[in-house]
């Protein structure tokens, strides 16, 4: 098997960010409509449990008792949950869950469901009906959460659009109602990002991910930084899934031969790349070419002595 790179050489570019403003101004509407709120739910991509998390929503909150869901689970390394949850308590994470939306009625649901009545049931009258704010990035699976919540406590479809792409949702919605008994409304709100994102490394997770819109960042570049995390984490179904003779570290190899398969030409008939690289990043998104955590855990001792990897 080949030898595979120890270290990923960033290239020196300006760090990519996408704060549009309806960003900003859906921050601005969720303050103020916190001030209603009894209850927060931050939603977060199980894969990034670190990196990327957006430090607006916290400072928001101003005392408002918030459970953070790790959703999409089911495409995270599972076996690293635990450690996931340790380090995130250690951080002040009081409440959190894992949690796969996609599955409507996924055990998560009804755990989500219990965490939120159990939070809520201490904040006094029974007759007044909660609010709850549903907070994230783009593309981490908020109104996914939204409709399970209606379908399997209200037996109703959809309540609020759902899509692949980061930004369907683009502003704070009027309440919807999630139950009955307790009665429950919460507010859907369009995914923020950070203002500033600090680092290459992390404005590449957040486009592996799908939180960072597509064409913000090189499909080429992403795709070669998406090998280079596949072989370090020893995860080779992409071989097979390519077909390709073995794992490589080579990305103009991998997607030549990726792009050949799929039959993916230009005008002219030279081999379309950037095709066979939006196909590679499209695969792994969907749990195709196997199940990576993408941050390093870090234990509470290595983070207080400044050794910290996200």
């Amino acid at each position: 098997m080949n030898e595979f790179r120890k270290q990923f050489l960033f290239p020196n570019l300006p760090v990519a960010n996408w704060y549009p403003g309806h960003m900003a101004k859906g921050l601005r509407i969720m303050s103020k409509r916190l001030l209603y709120c009894d209850y927060v739910i931050e939603v977060h991509d199980a894969r990034i449990p670190f990196s990327g998390r957006n430090p607006n929503f916290d400072l928001m909150l101003k005392g408002i008792p918030k459970l953070l869901v790790l959703n999409k689970v089911d495409l995270c390394d599972q076996s690293k949950c635990m450690e996931v949850a340790t380090r995130l308590r250690d951080e002040g994470e009081k409440d959190l869950l894992f949690s796969n939306m996609r599955k409507q009625h996924h055990k998560s649901v009804k755990e989500l469901m219990s965490k939120i009545k159990k939070a809520t049931q201490s904040m006094g009258d029974d007759s007044k009906a909660l609010k709850l704010m549903v907070v994230g990035m783009p593309n981490v699976g908020k109104s996914s959460l939204i409709n399970a919540l209606r379908r399997n406590n209200l037996g109703r479809g959809r309540a609020t659009a759902v899509g692949k792409l980061p930004g369907v949702t683009r502003s704070v919605l009027f309440k919807i109602r999630i139950c009955e008994h307790p009665e429950i409304f919460l507010y859907d709100t369009p995914g923020v990002m950070i203002p500033k994102i600090d680092s290459e490394e992390s404005a590449l997770k957040l486009a592996i991910t799908g939180i960072l819109k597509d064409n913000i960042m090189n499909d080429y570049l992403i795709a070669d930084y998406l090998l280079f995390i596949l072989n370090q984490h020893r995860q080779f179904d992409y071989a097979k899934f390519y077909g390709l003779p073995e794992p490589m570290d080579d990305i103009a190899v991998v997607l030549s031969r990726i792009a050949k398969r799929l039959g993916a030409l230009q005008k002219g008939g030279s081999l379309d790349i950037v095709r066979a690289a939006i196909h590679f990043i499209h695969k792994y998104r969907n749990g195709e070419l196997g199940r990576i955590t993408l941050d390093q855990i870090t234990t509470s001792e290595q983070l207080a002595s400044g050794q910290i990897s996200t």
